[in-house]
């Protein structure tokens, strides 16, 4: 039970929050990384909008070309971080 009350105490999730967007901000592979999350996050909001009177083609493609660069970009930063974080354990 020490455990969940520690879990649940304000100065260890404030630790965790800063310990998670410290490693984010110091490693360029987590950079890389949370990059492709945004590129996801643009494609997915390009795929939802519709231009004037057009039926938004273009922007399906557009939508489709960052959702695979995102991706692809998640999948590195994430794969080569993996593999350098265990190799340090």
């Amino acid at each position: 039970m020490g455990s969940t009350q520690r879990a649940n105490d304000p100065e260890t999730t404030s630790r965790f929050r800063e310990t998670v967007l410290d490693s984010i901000f110091d490693s360029v592979l987590l950079r890389i990384a949370a990059a492709g999350a945004v590129f996801v996050a643009l494609g997915a909001v390009l795929n939802g909008v519709t231009w004037g009177s057009g039926d938004g083609q273009l922007m399906g493609i557009w939508a489709a070309i960052f959702a695979v660069w995102g991706s692809g970009l998640i999948l590195t930063g994430l794969g080569l971080y993996s593999i350098i974080w265990s190799r340090r354990r």
